[in-house]
């Protein structure tokens, strides 16, 4: 039901960045030439999310949880202690503390949305391409690969793992928070579906890497190189994701570290990538234009 609407922002938003001075020209110009295939591209997404959450759920049960332990004392030692102290003891007022939570889970569906329409509706080629193709690489190289090879759940899912209480003044201090027993709620929702190998909506249980992490900070990337000032707004929101991910105890803060780094490479290795588009080489050979 949100997705026709959805679409047009994201419209609306590539044009304004493309073509700032007449973005409705985009609009026209881009429900003709692009319609099918940003449609095309959007539908093939979301099986791929749909997949992936399928799989993320799977996988929770093929491979243990054997990396926590380690991952919680590196972390630990790096730190000079668990990191989540560090940003717990942040005066954070109750308001903040909440809207932190609305930015961390319901915003960052949104802004993932969002971007993936902008880019689904861009006019620069190169750029697109870029963006999916790192998007999909990251899939498999952090959702798969390094899943798999640092197979944890996370700080918040600690104690009930691995039945200690390594974590119990965290849990204490989520409880008695203002967005806590929201984020509680949640984790116990995805324990439960992992306990009882039911998958459901957003399933799936994973500290390292941080795919939330990831995800924020390859759509900073691709903002920053279309617009310098939205980019510095995503890259600010990149920092707060990176924040509420040890904040509300989902993640250690090497998880968020490792992800940071493997996007940058894969970023970067992505840019490498020609398109067999002669629109793509012909935009590409056109001197930036400023609002880029």
């Amino acid at each position: 039901m949100l997705l026709p609407p959805m679409m047009l922002v994201g419209l609306a938003v590539a044009g304004m960045i493309n073509r700032p001075k007449s973005p409705l020209s985009f609009v026209r110009e881009k429900l003709v030439s692009r319609g099918i295939g940003a449609i095309s591209t959007i539908a093939i997404f979301m099986v791929c999310v749909a997949a992936f959450t399928a799989y993320k759920h799977d996988l929770s049960g093929m491979v243990t949880f054997f990396a926590d332990p380690w991952l919680a004392g590196v972390d630990a030692a790096i730190h000079f202690g668990d990191p989540w102290r560090w940003t717990r003891s942040v005066p954070v007022p109750a308001p903040i503390d909440r809207v932190l939570y609305i930015l961390y889970s319901q915003f960052w569906i949104i802004q993932v949305a969002m971007v993936v329409l902008l880019a689904a509706w861009l006019e620069r080629p190169d750029a697109r391409q870029r963006y999916f193709v790192a998007l999909m690489t990251m899939a498999i190289v952090l959702g798969l690969c390094l899943r798999v090879l640092g197979s944890s759940a996370g700080p918040i899912f600690y104690d009930r793992i691995f039945a200690g209480s390594r974590f119990v003044d965290l849990m204490s201090a989520l409880k008695d928070s203002n967005a806590g027993p929201d984020t509680l709620k949640i984790s116990d929702y995805l324990y439960a579906s992992y306990t009882t190998n039911r998958a459901v909506v957003g399933s799936g249980i994973s500290a390292m890497p941080s795919f939330h992490v990831a995800i924020v900070t390859l759509n900073a990337l691709f903002l920053w190189s279309l617009n310098r000032w939205v980019g510095a707004a995503a890259w600010a929101y990149a920092a707060v994701i990176m924040f509420g991910s040890v904040y509300f105890g989902w993640h250690y803060a090497v998880d968020g570290y490792v992800s940071i780094l493997a996007t940058l490479l894969i970023w970067r290795l992505a840019g490498h990538v020609r398109s067999a588009d002669p629109d793509a080489r012909r935009l590409k050979a056109e001197p930036a234009s400023p609002y880029r």
